[in-house]
């Protein structure tokens, strides 16, 4: 079923909701004590800084596809560098998303709606402790809509605390995750042309930090039951600046997982046109594995022998009379990783009067 782009102009919101709330949060920043270096080695900004220039048409280095700063090198922690996976289900294979051969994505030519939702979050065990992860999904477009606008932006974030009595992060299932509130955010991403940008990051801030208190007191006035704050379709200028304003409310924090926005491609023309050019990864309808460079070689070492099952990473021969949590927690506990599924659709009345042919891309 394909998807008409005018309603990707309809859902577009602003900032009138954190405008609001801005004496509030005024008064908790008055209260905040001065955060430690302890267990937060990394500044925020370092990262959330310029983290779209490539796509904000206010920025310097717009349109640069290979700017310094895009470097891994160049991250706060380059061995938390977010490598992508995709799972092909009827192989029960996982390769990297930079492998996906180019006959394998849709093949239309126009416009691509994107949904994300998250699956789940499994911190290893050298990352495990009481603290609260931050998991945020970002996707921008690259080209504006119809030429006009500066390009759109999404983007999610989820502040996830471990149980106190196991010190474990409960399944996203059970935070209910799974729930239209929590997808409304991520469930009508416009790729245009078929091309996006794409970044997952996951870190530990300070308790004491404003910037977990922020993410309360915006949950709070929007009445949101889920530990989500989702901003759907804003402009790229916009997000750019609520994300510098969150990360020096942040100040200090552990990456567990850090990137920058990367090309995204969701159709075989969108690769024909970027994907020999940038460093890109290919997006299909299916699951998708993020993990951090660091732990790379250990998941090389067992990659044939794994599967994803519920959203976790699992042994192929793990007894299925097992809980699927049991069966997680066993597989390669010292690795950290979040996983997300994804579906693309071709939109209508985008392709110059071509009718959307379907290829391999549309499978569920």
């Amino acid at each position: 079923m394909s998807l008409s782009r005018r309603r990707f102009v309809s859902d577009a919101s602003t900032f009138g909701l954190l405008a609001a709330l801005l004496p509030e949060l005024a008064a908790a920043q008055a209260a905040v004590p001065q955060v430690s270096d302890e267990d937060t080695p990394h500044t925020s900004s370092d990262l959330w800084n310029g983290f779209f220039d490539s796509v904000n048409p206010y920025s310097p280095n717009y349109g640069m596809k290979a700017a310094s700063h895009d470097s891994p090198d160049q991250l706060p922690d380059p061995a938390a560098n977010t490598q992508y996976l995709h799972y092909k289900t009827d192989e029960k294979r996982l390769r990297y998303a930079d492998h996906v051969d180019k006959d394998e994505l849709l093949n239309y030519d126009g416009d691509v709606a994107i949904s994300i939702a998250l699956s789940q979050y499994r911190p290893g065990s050298g990352d495990s402790n009481l603290r609260a992860s931050q998991l945020r999904v970002d996707t921008t477009q690259v080209y504006p809509l119809m030429n006009v606008l500066a390009p759109l932006a999404w983007t999610s974030i989820a502040s996830l605390t471990p149980e106190k009595k196991t010190g474990k992060i409960p399944s996203l299932d059970q935070l209910g995750f799974h729930t239209p509130q929590a997808t409304q955010g991520s469930s009508n991403i416009l790729f245009t042309k078929g091309a996006g940008k794409l970044a997952v990051n996951i870190s530990k801030a300070a308790e004491t930090s404003l910037f977990i208190k922020a993410i309360n007191i915006m949950m709070n006035a929007a009445k949101i039951g889920l530990p989500l704050v989702s901003l759907p379709a804003i402009s790229v200028p916009a997000l750019n600046v609520f994300s510098e304003v969150l990360a020096d409310w942040e100040q200090r924090t552990k990456f567990l997982l850090n990137s920058r926005p990367t090309t995204a491609l969701a159709t075989q023309q969108a690769f024909a046109d970027n994907g020999l050019l940038a460093k890109h990864i290919c997006l299909l309808s299916g699951d998708y594995l993020m993990i951090p460079q660091k732990h790379v070689t250990d998941l090389a070492k067992e990659l044939p022998n794994l599967q994803i099952d519920g959203g976790y990473l699992v042994y192929k021969e793990a007894d299925s009379k097992l809980p699927i949590q049991n069966r997680a927690e066993n597989t390669l506990p010292g690795i950290t990783y979040a996983t997300m599924r994804l579906n693309v659709k071709p939109v209508e009345g985008c392709s110059a009067g071509k009718s959307p042919a379907r290829g391999n891309g549309t499978q569920s």
